[in-house]
C-alpha cells in the first residue's frame, strides 16, 4: 500500500520512542516501466515486516533482506536494479532505491536508583538518550523518581540474562550504592562490552576494586575500557554536578572524541566522586 509522509514521519517517531529498529526504503530513480515511481517508500521491520511498498516481487523482496539485515545500524546504502535483465520482471526498466537504518537511538543504562544516579537519568534524558534505570531496590526505581525513564527494572545482575538487551549503543553507569554492588555489575558486564562502561568511585575505591575484579578473573583488557572514576574532571561534587560531568563523557565516546575523557591512564584522573 501506498504510505503517505504523515503516517513515514508518525512511524518513524514511534520506532524512536518505542526503540524499535528498522530501515526506510525510497525509490530514488526509476527509468523506464518500472512499478512504482521516485519517491515510493517502505518501511521494513528488523522481523520482517513491512508498511509500504516499493514495487513488490522480485525486487521488494531483494530490498526488504538487505534492509532487515541494515536495521538499526547506521550506514546507508543504495541499490540499484536492472529489471530488463530480470526474466521475472514484465515491466522491465531500472530503479535506484536507497536504504537508511531507523536506529532505536542511543541508550544510557543507569545501574543504582539512589541521588547521583537520579541526576544521571534526567541529565540524559534532557541530551536526547532513552534512558533505563536499574535497582534492587523496588521503592528506588519508581515512576516518580524516574519519569523520564522507558524501563524502571527491580533486580540485580540476574537481570542481563533476559531483560536487559547490550548493544554497541549503550552506555552503562555504574552508581550503586555500594562498591560491593559496583563490582558485581562491572563483574557481570565485563563480558557484554557495551559501547560505554563507567563506575563511580574516588581513585582509591576505584583502586581497590579494580585489584578485586583481577583476583576474579576480570581480564586487563575489559579494565582497561573502564571509564573510572566516572565522568570528566570537572571538579564535581554534588550529584546534578556528576551527572553533567558523566553525561559530557558519554556524549564525547559517542561521537568519538577521546582525549578529554577517561581513555588514558584511570589513576591520572583527578575525580572526588564518593
Amino acid at each position: 500500500m501506498a504510505l503517505r509522509l504523515r503516517d513515514l514521519f508518525d512511524e518513524i517517531a514511534r520506532m524512536h520512542r518505542d526503540g524499535v529498529p528498522g530501515t526506510i526504503a525510497t525509490v530514488v530513480s526509476a527509468g523506464g516501466s518500472t512499478p512504482r515511481g521516485a519517491g515510493a517508500k517502505m518501511i521494513v521491520y528488523e522481523d520482517g515486516r513491512t508498511l509500504g511498498s516499493v514495487g513488490g516481487g522480485a525486487v521488494e523482496s531483494s530490498v526488504i533482506e538487505r534492509a532487515r539485515a541494515m536495521a538499526g545500524g547506521s550506514q546507508t546504502e543504495l541499490l540499484s536494479f536492472d529489471l530488463d535483465d530480470d526474466t521475472e520482471a514484465a515491466c522491465g526498466g531500472k530503479m535506484d532505491v536507497f536504504l537508511e537504518p531507523v536506529a532505536a537511538g542511543p541508550r544510557v543504562l543507569v545501574v543504582g536508583g539512589g541521588h547521583v544516579g537520579r541526576a544521571v537519568a534526567a541529565a540524559a534524558a534532557r541530551a536526547g538518550f532513552r534512558v533505563v534505570v536499574v535497582d534492587d531496590r523496588a521503592d528506588m526505581v519508581t515512576n516518580e523518581r524516574f519519569p523520564d525513564a522507558e524501563r524502571r527494572l527491580v533486580g540485580g545482575v540476574e537481570l542481563l540474562e533476559d531483560e536487559i538487551e547490550l548493544d554497541d549503543s549503550t552506555f552503562v553507569v555504574v552508581v550503586t550504592r555500594g562498591h560491593r554492588f559496583d563490582r558485581e555489575w562491572v563483574r557481570a558486564l565485563s563480558d557484554h562490552r557495551p559501547r560505554y562502561l563507567g563506575m563511580i568511585g574516588s581513585e582509591k575505591k576505584v583502586t581497590l576494586t579494580l585489584d578485586a575484579l583481577r583476583e576474579e578473573g576480570v581480564t586487563e583488557e575489559s579494565l582497561r575500557s573502564l571509564h573510572a572514576p566516572i565522568g570528566i574532571d570537572i571538579g564535581a561534587e554534588t550529584p546534578d554536578e556528576i551527572a553533567v560531568s558523566v553525561v559530557a563523557e558519554i556524549i564525547a565516546v559517542r561521537h568519538g572524541i577521546t582525549d578529554t575523557v577517561m581513555l588514558r591512564d584511570k589513576f591520572g584522573h583527578k575525580g572526588s566522586n564518593r
